[in-house]
């Protein structure tokens, strides 16, 4: 909430002396363009702005929701594979709980590192020991021994889909037309005029706040690791290591 208002107040802050400003040298000019049919113009572009930040929105919601759901899916696998281990004997359902243990500690270290969106030796070693444990499990664990499988390949597959949809990113010349058509809404907008000064400036500062905002949410979903309005943390896995520890 704290940051929404910080990025409100930068935002209106400048906006308001650029509209005074305006207002004051430019009067005569905001008059006569407001009178010449201005308006139908600006709400043209208003409309395609809309469309442009319709589509990037949905594009960009749709790779945010494909990431936070493949963290859920690790963290799950993650559980299952210890609850299964534990039908495993004594000194194999340790073990896995130790790699277990350490696989969560190690996302958690690599993550704050800013290593969330690439593989690490440390990581794919790990993995590589769970590997071991699913065939000491399968002697172990006779035909039960397909539910930490099970686990284990929901794990890589959640893994990998969180490091690839992590790279996703907005085209760069797509990003760079969403912020020039932002500027050019809010900067137009400064243009159209209402009799009384008060109104104006209400209306002007919303429209402009609006488009800000907007611009705020895209670039807030382009980037789902920084920190801002919303982003993923490791907090779900600190969870699990906790939970996990206390049953241990």
């Amino acid at each position: 909430m704290l940051t929404i208002l910080r990025r409100t107040f930068y935002f209106l802050v400048p906006f308001s002396v650029v509209f005074w400003f305006i207002h004051e040298k430019f009067e005569s000019t905001i008059s006569r363009s407001t009178q010449n049919g201005l308006a139908g113009f600006y709400s043209t572009d208003g409309i395609i702005f809309g469309l442009i930040v319709a589509f990037v929105i949905q594009r960009e919601w749709e790779i945010w929701t494909n990431l936070s759901e493949s963290v859920r899916r690790e963290i799950d696998a993650v559980r299952e594979m210890w609850k299964w281990s534990s039908y495993a004997e004594t000194s194999v359902c340790e073990e896995a709980h130790k790699h277990l243990e350490k696989y969560l500690i190690l996302i958690v270290l690599e993550w704050h590192k800013g290593g969330e969106t690439r593989r690490t030796e440390n990581v794919d070693a790990e993995l590589n020991s769970l590997r071991g444990m699913l065939v000491k499990m399968t002697t172990s664990m006779g035909h039960l021994s397909q539910q930490p499988l099970n686990a284990f390949e929901n794990l890589v597959s959640a893994r990998n889909q969180r490091l690839n949809f992590s790279k996703e990113h907005m085209p760069i010349i797509l990003k760079r037309i969403v912020y020039f058509a932002d500027i050019l809404l809010i900067l137009l907008s400064l243009f159209i005029a209402v009799n009384n000064i008060s109104l104006d400036y209400i209306f002007t500062a919303s429209i402009g706040l609006l488009a800000f905002t907007l611009l705020l949410v895209i670039d807030d979903l382009d980037n789902p690791f920084r920190p801002g309005t919303w982003h993923l943390t490791t907090e779900g896995y600190e969870k699990l290591l906790e939970e996990l520890t206390l049953t241990s």
